[in-house]
């Protein structure tokens, strides 16, 4: 009878030894998140890799209503919520919002999806899909949307698929802030979560014709996960590439673009790639070398909605070709 007592009192000491580390882990960070250092909490002075709460992200998901029925939700990097001006649906009669953050991955995406978004709350989701997010382990999103998004679940969610211990430290970070004022504002909102740029490209594209491109197999399944999610929340997909520049790597956007149609292949989810398309200025309605500025976005944005009433998944169908 010496052994199970003797393993009933290890297991006790080693719970007993989890629960005060993780006390004592959660005060130091709470001690470092109070107190100030050269201006900032000194926190933020002990790894890069922290967000302050606040900006277009900590504004974009407290005004996103998820009890209101929006015709159509857009969701992907920044060149979802710089390039997909909400203003232009609501013109052609569709309400829809800007769901798009800095650097959002498609692992980033399901989680906000999965907590965020169902049938009754999205009409239409359409999913912006760019190379740069697919090469990316998601950290950079992580960090902002550990401290922005109104939803703890879709926090923790993002945090644990990490799988890298800075996850940990920005979900204790953001239990020992508080999240009721933004650190910092935005001034580029223009609100339903779009945040436009007014600038423009300064100068033409150098053509690079490498093909290679690392893309993540985390990445590419978690694209596959939000395929698999909205079929069970019933919410019809659109996968989307805006315009890109004259002198884009082609090659490249093709490896790409064979990724894409690969996860999507046989489930009736059109990929709208404009990526190629003509008809916009290389300069003037670009605000750098991916993105679109406040004139492009209102462009594309035109051609998108009528590309996708033609398709019928907005009201309005106006028989157009798609691109």
């Amino acid at each position: 009878h010496l052994f199970p007592v003797l393993m009933g009192r290890l297991v006790k000491f080693l719970i007993a030894s989890l629960a005060l580390t993780a006390a004592i882990y959660l005060a130091g960070i709470s001690a470092m998140a109070l107190l100030p250092f050269q201006g900032k909490p000194l926190i933020y002075r002990t790894g890069d890799y922290y967000d302050w709460p606040g900006g277009d992200s900590w504004l974009r998901y407290r005004v996103f209503d998820p009890a209101k029925r929006y015709d159509a939700v857009i969701i992907g990097s920044s060149h979802a919520y710089r390039g997909y001006d909400p203003f232009v649906f609501a013109a052609k009669g569709h309400s829809a919002f800007n769901l798009g953050s800095s650097a959002q991955t498609p692992m980033n995406s399901y989680y906000i999806i999965k907590e965020m978004l169902d049938s009754a709350n999205t009409a239409l989701l359409v999913l912006d899909v760019y190379e740069g997010t697919f090469v990316n382990t998601g950290l950079e999103s992580t960090a902002d949307l550990t401290q922005n998004l109104t939803s703890f679940d879709a926090a923790l969610g993002m945090a644990w698929a990490l799988r890298d211990l800075r996850g940990l430290n920005m979900m204790a970070l953001r239990l020992t802030t508080k999240h009721d004022q933004p650190f910092y504002g935005s001034p580029d909102y223009a609100g339903l979560g779009f945040v436009p740029r007014q600038d423009s490209a300064k100068k033409a594209l150098s053509t690079v014709t490498d093909s290679t491109i690392d893309i993540l197999d985390k990445q590419r399944h978690y694209l596959a996960k939000i395929v698999g999610l909205c079929r069970e929340r019933g919410i019809p997909l659109v996968v989307s590439s805006h315009y890109g520049r004259k002198g884009l790597n082609t090659s490249q956007h093709a490896v790409f673009k064979a990724c894409i149609d690969n996860v999507l292949a046989g489930t009736g989810i059109p990929y709208l790639d404009y990526t190629e398309a003509t008809g916009i200025d290389d300069l003037d309605q670009f605000a750098d070398n991916t993105h679109l500025n406040a004139v492009g976005a209102r462009i594309f944005t035109g051609h998108l909605v009528d590309t996708l009433e033609a398709l019928g998944y907005l009201r309005g169908q106006r028989n157009l070709p798609a691109p």
